[in-house]
């Protein structure tokens, strides 16, 4: 697979661990997972300036 595909595929997996864990984390109340997914979509977005 060419290299901006994979990285588009690593950008969406990210993006979506993202948003289901800070879902999770404001459903049961935990922090701590709400800050994981920040740094999963904050991954996920940094990831945009590699493909340049």
């Amino acid at each position: 697979m060419p290299r901006p595909y994979r990285l588009f595929a690593i950008k969406a997996w990210l993006g979506g661990a993202g948003l289901t864990v800070g879902l999770v984390g404001m459903a049961i109340a935990e922090r701590w997972l709400v800050w994981v997914a920040v740094a999963l979509m904050g991954v996920a977005f940094l990831l945009r300036f590699a493909e340049s």
